[in-house]
């Protein structure tokens, strides 16, 4: 082992490595330097700066269209990523921004701009869940794990969950300051666990007051945090601190601080110590990749011949650059979170690749709603709310960010709801459904629920129960209980039953349910995923519910863990054991979350977090298992 390191330390230092590799090189001819080629649009390739460029430095915005009237790029919006549109500032203009650019670059006109991209996710620490013994002690959040069990639990779930309610959950579990931040083996798993959940930004922020000098482990994660943020020059001087520091690194870590070793060889040009790099990697169990056979291809001097993978890393990615790059849709399709992430806000990732970069990172909960639509209302294109209507005008990612952007800016009710409608339209097709409605709340509860828009009236109770505004949604309600409305919206009270936590009529909306059932316009799977939720929430469940559920078959689909998974989830909530029964609901719901979770995983899921005094995400979780499957109206 002490040789390796001898040997690894030696790639670190430029022109040292050379010799290790001698007598398999001395046939090769001297390197020269590559001619420079034309980019490929398909290639993961990174522009120089004054070429096409994603995210560029940004000045202050000129006129009131979208991105094809702009002298220069856009500055960030003055009220922040998060903050909901109030109608204060259209189509991007201000008196105050005017002179903002003044001492900026100017950005290529088809440039695609990061105006509000926030740096980091905002941290809110959990509030401890408190004991109902009198004692008025919180429990501990990872009470009843210690490291070892942590480690070996993380590394069996998905991160980030695909649950919108689980992810929220997540991450206000993994950043929170709790748990025992002097261990170094535990804050290298929460760094590790950021990382993997496209939270590089934040782990480099942990990483730093954590005494990285003394141990190799957090300087290997702290240097692919820095690859992450593109700061590659950085990322090698610490890839060589931690070869040099003594101390060990868990093998799952080790074939990745030798493939970052190899990557800092490729950006020094240095043929043999990227070769020496893949061999060792490949001694430590590293198994086959882009970024292994990108180091192949680098130490020939040849284009490389990949094979099919089911996930892209950022290293890979990274790696790969050095020799032409990856297919965009290969990226975009199999690219891990942080890479998705990295792309997302990198000024040098190509134009046709940071716009999608971003929906598949919201996809993946790596980016939130709110960044996303802060990258949509910069980013759209100037298009008339007619043509966007009528179907003409950009498609795809483009067309979806001008239809955000038109119903943000719209202020006839009518034409507002009808631009938000075609936008949830256009995003359910791709799968963002959940995501979009979140994104348009804002602008949907700038509209006034009146007869003239009962039309819209079912939309906009979906839109106030997916973004969590409640009251929003029981004025569309009310709205459609009016003579000469479309019809009744009776029955999603029982879904907004389910949903708040704290609505006043809690158990008193179920007799529309017990109508639409009689009717059969429940089917028997989403009555008996109903029944469950219903249930596993403490609910007394109406008997016309059980019996026309009882009609069919009991489903037996869906995700459903191994054997011990569900009794050792219960016993950690009866415990009380926060993390533990965290870890243990993604575990159980499977890689889809609760859409896809078998009946026996989701009613034991929404039972532990109730149990666990997590009930407002018990309920959250009871709405993503049934909305999409919720009775609606044939006129929406």
């Amino acid at each position: 082992m002490a040789a390796k390191i001898a040997v690894l330390a030696a790639l670190m230092l430029p022109g040292q490595s050379g010799s290790a590799r001698a007598q398999d090189e001395s046939a090769a001819p001297p390197p020269t330097k590559s001619s420079k080629k034309r980019p490929d649009r398909n290639d993961a390739y990174s522009p120089p700066a004054d070429k096409q460029t994603y995210f560029p430095q940004m000045g202050a915005p000129q006129g009131n269209g979208g991105r094809e009237d702009r002298g220069n790029a856009w500055s960030p919006p003055d009220r922040g990523f998060d903050t909901p549109y109030d109608g204060s500032s259209r189509g991007g203009s201000g008196g105050s921004s005017a002179g903002s650019s003044v001492g900026r670059r100017s950005a290529p006109q088809n440039a695609v701009q990061r105006g509000a991209l926030p740096t980091a996710v905002e941290k809110d620490d959990l509030a401890p869940v408190m004991s109902s013994d009198g004692s008025g002690l919180p429990y501990e959040l990872w009470r009843g794990l210690d490291v070892a069990k942590l480690d070996k639990l993380i590394g069996t779930i998905e991160i980030p969950p695909r649950s919108a309610a689980l992810h929220e959950l997540w991450k206000r579990l993994i950043t929170s300051q709790s748990g025992d931040s002097s261990n170094p083996d535990f804050t290298a798993l929460r760094l590790e666990a950021l990382y993997r959940s496209g939270l590089a930004r934040d782990a480099a922020g942990e990483a730093a007051p954590q005494g990285a000098d003394e141990s190799p482990l957090l300087l290997t994660l702290e240097a692919r945090n820095e690859l992450a943020s593109g700061k590659s020059d950085q990322a090698c001087d610490l890839v060589g601190r931690s070869v040099r520091a003594k101390g060990s690194i868990p093998a799952r870590l080790k074939g990745e601080a030798i493939m970052m070793a190899g990557y800092c060889s490729a950006i020094r040009d240095d043929a043999s110590g990227a070769g020496l790099a893949a061999d060792m990697a490949r001694e430590e169990g590293v198994q086959a990749s882009l970024g292994l056979e990108a180091l192949d291809a680098l130490s020939i001097k040849a284009k490389p011949k990949y094979t099919a993978v089911k996930q892209i890393s950022l290293l890979d990615y990274r790696i790969a650059e050095r020799v032409g790059g990856l297919s965009h849709k290969d990226v975009l399709d199999k690219g891990e979170p942080a890479l998705l992430i990295a792309l997302a806000t990198d000024p040098s990732t190509p134009v046709d690749l940071g716009l999608p970069s971003t929906e598949a990172a919201a996809r993946l909960n790596a980016l939130s709603p709110e960044a996303l639509a802060s990258i949509y209302r910069v980013n759209a294109e100037a298009a008339s709310p007619d043509d966007l209507l009528a179907g003409r005008g950009p498609q795809g990612v483009a067309r979806r960010a001008a239809l955000f952007k038109a119903a943000v800016e719209e202020r006839t009710p009518m034409r507002k709801t009808r631009l938000i409608r075609a936008f949830l339209d256009d995003s359910n097709r791709q799968r963002m459904g959940m995501i979009a409605a979140k994104m348009v709340a804002p602008a949907a509860a700038e509209i006034r629920a009146q007869p003239e828009l009962s039309w819209f009236s079912e939309t906009g109770v979906e839109i106030g129960l997916a973004a969590g505004r409640y009251d929003m949604a029981r004025e569309w309600i009310r709205l459609g209980d009016e003579p000469g409305s479309a019809g009744s919206l009776g029955h999603w009270r029982a879904l907004l039953d389910i949903a708040d936590p704290k609505d006043p009529q809690r158990g008193r909306s179920f007799s529309a349910l017990e109508d639409l059932a009689a009717n059969g316009r429940f089917p028997a799977t989403a009555l008996y995923r109903l029944t469950t939720v219903l249930e596993a929430l403490d609910y007394v469940v109406p008997l016309p519910l059980w019996e026309a559920a009882n009609r069919a078959p009991q489903p037996t689909s869906g995700y459903l863990p191994e054997t011990g998974v569900l009794t050792e989830l219960q016993d950690a909530s009866k415990k009380q054991e926060f993390g533990h029964t965290v870890l243990l609901v993604m575990k159980a719901l499977g890689p889809n979350g609760a859409e896809d979770a078998n009946l026996i995983a989701l009613g034991d899921s929404i039972r532990a977090l109730k149990r666990a005094g997590l009930e407002p995400d018990a309920r959250r979780l009871g709405l993503e298992a049934l909305l999409s499957s919720w009775p609606r109206l044939a006129t929406n």
